[in-house]
């Protein structure tokens, strides 16, 4: 008996061996044919002939903020190597509502493919959503976090973490002790130049000195005034971030209308350009925190090129820029491509 049951335990198993090497008679799951169809449309879309047309909505732009031009020589370089038409939408002044709707503007043209400024996920999500929803592959570039911490879907992020650049560039200026500390903002409400003021802030108190943040303008006379009114009421102030040639170059009139000097404070900023360099290279500036604006621009415009025509998606949520620190050690290997490429 015993024999009897191996056997047909035997003959049993190698039925259902033989039956899961037939070729299934059933019918594909309606899911799986529409995800094979999608496949084959997106292999069959591949062009690298395809004229394509961009728009490009940043939060500022070259003509009242000068780190802007090296981003839109990117843009420009980009657009011409890539073959493709790409417009700019900024507003005439920092305005992030105005931005929002320049968004807007921007889907309902409905180009091949948009780069943006994430310069709050909040109020920037629904226009971007909007694009999307419209089948327009969105890239962010320069303000952003990427599509996991602002929670919209678009695809990378090219740019620095600006927290990191923040925390990191507290802790240098702190290193030699000090009493008080300012971030000097020039955009207040800017997502990416908040956070670089919280990681200057948190660095600080982390080395045991008080700071906190300062808001500017872009107007640069204002902006010294209103440096130069703070420090009258905080004369112990003695370390200084800015986050910007809009916030470095009104900070060097104000040092110099107090007659202060190297021994009086230190001083760390964002980005680079000629100004930011000499000061640099004197030594009134500790550092400069590259982001590679130029970088930005440009690959943006590559991104999306090497999407549409070639299917190439980008393989990381964020595509890191930076931070990368300009100090007098390094100053001369980009000292002649700032405010042009970097």
């Amino acid at each position: 008996m015993d024999k009897w049951k191996l056997l047909l335990a035997g003959l049993a198993i190698a039925g259902l061996t033989l039956a899961a090497c037939q070729p299934s008679t059933e019918e594909p799951a309606a899911e799986e044919v529409a995800e094979e169809e999608a496949a084959e449309e997106e292999i069959v879309a591949a062009d690298p002939n395809r004229p394509l047309t961009f728009f490009a909505v940043q939060h500022a732009e070259c003509s009242w903020d000068s780190f802007w031009c090296t981003v839109q020589a990117g843009i420009n370089q980009g657009a011409i190597d890539n073959g493709v038409e790409v417009t700019i939408l900024a507003p005439d002044e920092f305005d992030l509502d105005k931005t929002a709707s320049l968004i807007e503007q921007a889907v309902a043209a409905q180009p091949d493919g948009i780069m943006l400024t994430v310069t709050d996920p909040v109020l920037f999500s629904d226009p971007i959503n909007a694009a999307l929803a419209a089948g327009i592959p969105v890239i962010a570039y320069n303000a952003g976090s990427g599509p996991l911490e602002d929670g919209i879907d678009y695809l990378t992020y090219l740019g620095q973490d600006e927290y990191q650049g923040g925390f990191l560039g507290g802790l240098r200026l702190a290193a030699g002790g000090g009493t008080q500390g300012v971030c000097i903002n020039q955009q207040v409400g800017h997502a990416g130049l908040d956070k670089r003021c919280n990681g200057f802030v948190d660095a600080l108190d982390e080395s045991g000195i008080a700071a906190e943040v300062l808001a500017i303008g872009d107007d640069p006379a204002e902006a010294a005034t209103i440096i130069g009114d703070y420090f009258a009421a905080n004369p112990g102030t003695d370390i200084f971030m800015t986050l910007g040639p809009n916030g470095a170059s009104p900070f060097y009139v104000f040092i110099e209308n107090e007659g202060l000097t190297t021994d009086d404070f230190v001083h760390g900023t964002f980005d680079l350009s000629p100004e930011i360099n000499a000061n640099i290279e004197s030594g009134v500036t500790m550092f400069g925190i590259d982001q590679q604006p130029f970088l930005q621009g440009y690959g943006a415009i590559q991104a999306l090129n090497l999407l549409i025509r070639y299917g190439v998606v980008p393989a990381l949520p964020v595509t890191p820029t930076g931070p990368g620190f300009v100090t007098a050690d390094n100053l001369d290997v980009v000292k002649a491509l700032a405010g042009e490429y970097r």
